[in-house]
C-alpha cells in the first residue's frame, strides 16, 4: 500500500474492541479530524498484531478483555515486535491489575470508555507526541499506591526528571525545564530504568506512583 505526503502527515490509528458500539462512536468522532485516520479496525489482540504488520499504524486503541488474545498480551507482543507504535488503553476496565498490567506491558496512555467522547481526537494527539494521557478514574490508581515505599537509591536529579516525565513531558522539554541537553536527559532516563528494573517510561511511572516517588 502506497501513501501520498498527505497521507503521511496524519496520525495513522488501528482501533482494536470486540464491541461494534465502541467501532462505530469511535469512527464517528474521527471521521471529522483531518489531521487523523482511523487506518483498521479488529476485534482481539490476535487481529491488532495482523493488522499492525499490515498498516504500520502511529497509534493502536486497544481493549483489555478481548476473545482469542487479550489486549494485555497482545500489548506485550506489539511492545517487542513495534516498539515505535504506541499503545493507548480505551477499556471499560480500570482496576489496579488491569491498569498496572498494561503500562507494565508497554501501554503509553488509559482511557476508560466513560470518558471516550470528552476529547478522544485530542489524546490521540497527546499521545503522538510522546504524553502519557491517563482518565480520572484510572490516575486514581496511580495517585493511591497500593503498596508501601521502598528507596531506589533514585540521585536528586533522577527524580526531578521522573516528577516531570509524570507531568507528561516529553525528552526535550525535560531538557529546556531543566536547562541540559536532551543527551542528559536520556542518561538519566536510562539510569532511572535500570533502578527501577523496568522497560519503558509507562511503567518507570506505574513504579513511581506506587512507591511515593511522584
Amino acid at each position: 500500500m502506497t501513501h501520498s505526503k498527505t497521507d503521511e502527515s496524519r496520525i495513522r490509528v488501528i482501533l482494536v474492541d470486540d464491541h461494534i458500539q465502541v467501532h462505530k462512536v469511535v469512527e464517528i468522532l474521527l471521521r471529522s479530524t483531518p489531521d487523523i485516520e482511523l487506518v483498521a479496525t479488529g476485534a482481539n489482540g490476535r487481529e491488532a498484531l495482523c493488522l499492525c504488520e499490515q498498516f504500520q499504524p502511529d497509534i493502536v486503541l486497544m481493549d483489555v478483555m478481548m476473545p482469542v488474545m487479550d489486549g494485555i498480551k497482545a500489548t506485550k507482543e506489539l511492545f517487542e515486535r513495534f516498539p515505535e507504535i504506541k499503545v493507548l488503553v480505551l477499556s471499560s476496565f480500570h482496576d489496579h491489575e488491569s491498569v498496572y498490567a498494561m503500562l507494565r506491558n508497554g501501554a503509553v496512555g488509559y482511557l476508560t470508555k466513560s470518558s471516550l467522547s470528552k476529547d478522544l481526537a485530542a489524546t490521540i494527539r497527546d499521545t503522538f507526541h510522546g504524553k502519557m494521557v491517563f482518565s480520572s478514574e484510572v490516575g486514581v490508581h496511580l495517585v493511591t499506591p497500593p503498596q508501601p515505599a521502598v528507596n531506589f537509591h533514585l540521585t536528586d536529579r533522577e527524580l526531578q526528571v521522573l516528577v516531570l516525565m509524570a507531568e507528561g513531558l516529553n525528552m526535550p522539554e525535560i531538557a529546556a525545564k531543566l536547562i541540559v541537553s536532551p543527551t542528559t536527559v536520556k542518561f538519566h532516563m536510562e539510569n532511572i530504568c535500570k533502578k527501577l528494573g523496568i522497560r519503558t517510561r509507562s511503567e518507570a511511572l506505574v513504579i513511581a506512583a506506587k512507591n511515593n516517588l511522584v
